[in-house]
């Protein structure tokens, strides 16, 4: 069993060991050798002129190019309801009827009414032919016995007689001459009529106006519909439009044929301005803009964008967008004055795809850093590696 003065030696012993390898521990370093700082390398480009053309990006949703919301001109029962909700029908289809009972009816007897008005036209030209004959032969009789009057072998009661049928004779041809002149007008009454039922009668069919779908269907058969009630709805989907309201420097740099791109999801399709408002909306002083596009590849209510070019700037000064430090509110660039930077204010202009137009604060013969500005000072000492041009 170890004594006292041991245990109490090997204590000693532990501690100075452990005091020995704090120190080693926390020796300090050898002085440290000075590196020299190294120069960022920095892609610089110059700036130059552009002849560039903006674009104004608007969206809305695709609309069918042509929509019908269709109703009856007569109130009725419907009878047939051949057609559903997505089927495509051609042009002329049926779509819905009416109960014709009523104006089939009405049609037959115009049609009655036109023919018995002809035959009674054609039989008073007839009598008007015969009544003239007869009148001029009572004329001719009534002249005969007027001379024989006067050698007073006639009486005066038969003269009297003869005169009575010769008046009769000529109201006669009077009333058929009447009638035969007043033939047309009748004849184009009964006509109207007969025109009047057959349309009503075709009234009692709701056609499809153009090729499309069927798009809704409000009314079964059975209902009674009045000309007020949209019952029926078709569009035509081969063609979209797209409705945009635009401002008025983008409504001046277009005109109606103008072609545009227009960007549904991944695709870019061609479209063409179908329709532009010359006057604009007095409350939003917004133009109103219709765009269409082919349907094979979209279909309605897809979203899509379109490109509308505006006026085009020709020679301006214009650098990558990437070029541009934004701080506290402020535009600069980095321009290059042998192998330091200069931080310079720039005033900004529109943007075009990747480049921003610079209105002031640079020329077109300066060279610029194009990428990873915010890592830059002003007066940095900087080496230039290889850039790429400034491109749109």
């Amino acid at each position: 069993m170890l004594s006292i003065n041991s245990r109490t030696r090997i204590a000693i012993l532990l501690a100075l060991g452990g005091l020995v390898a704090l120190l080693l521990l926390t020796a300090p370093d050898k002085a440290p050798e000075l590196q020299q700082v190294a120069v960022p390398g920095v892609r610089v480009a110059a700036v130059g002129l552009h002849d560039l053309v903006p674009t104004e990006i608007v969206s809305g949703r695709l609309d069918p190019a042509r929509r019908a919301e269709m109703h009856f001109e007569l109130s009725g029962q419907v009878h047939s309801r051949p057609v559903e909700p997505g089927q495509q029908v051609p042009q002329g289809e049926l779509l819905l009827s009416l109960a014709a009972g009523d104006y089939e009816d009405a049609l037959a007897e115009a049609e009655a009414r036109l023919t018995q008005e002809s035959r009674d036209i054609e039989r008073d030209r007839e009598l008007l032919t015969l009544s003239k004959r007869n009148y001029a032969l009572q004329k001719n009789d009534l002249d005969r016995l007027n001379k024989l009057g006067a050698d007073s072998l006639v009486s005066d009661s038969l003269l009297d007689e003869e005169r009575i049928k010769l008046l009769s004779l000529q109201a006669e041809v009077a009333r058929l001459g009447s009638s035969v002149a007043s033939a047309g007008s009748r004849l184009a009454l009964r006509q109207a009529e007969r025109n009047r039922a057959a349309r009503n009668l075709a009234r009692t069919q709701l056609l499809a106006p153009f090729t499309g779908s069927v798009n809704r269907v409000e009314a079964q058969v059975g209902d009674y519909v009045t000309p007020s009630e949209v019952i029926a709805e078709l569009i035509d989907t081969s063609s979209l439009d797209l409705y945009v309201e635009v401002r008025g420097n983008v409504a001046q740099s277009l005109q109606q044929g103008d072609s545009v791109a227009v960007v549904v999801g991944d695709m870019e399709l061609p479209g063409e301005v179908i329709a532009l408002q010359i006057d604009p909306d007095p409350v939003t002083f917004t133009h109103a803009l219709r765009v269409r596009v082919a349907g094979d590849s979209v279909r309605p209510g897809q979203v899509a964008q379109v490109r509308l070019p505006l006026r085009r700037l020709r020679e301006v000064t214009a650098v990558p967008v990437t070029a541009v430090l934004y701080d506290e509110g402020e535009t600069f660039v980095f321009r290059l004055n042998g192998d330091r930077l200069v931080m310079t204010a720039v005033e900004l202009g529109e943007r075009v795809g990747n480049l921003q137009v610079v209105q002031r604060g640079i020329d077109a013969s300066d060279h610029i850093v194009t990428h990873n500005v915010s890592a830059l000072s002003d007066d940095q000492q900087v080496r230039v590696i290889p850039g790429e041009p400034v491109t749109e």
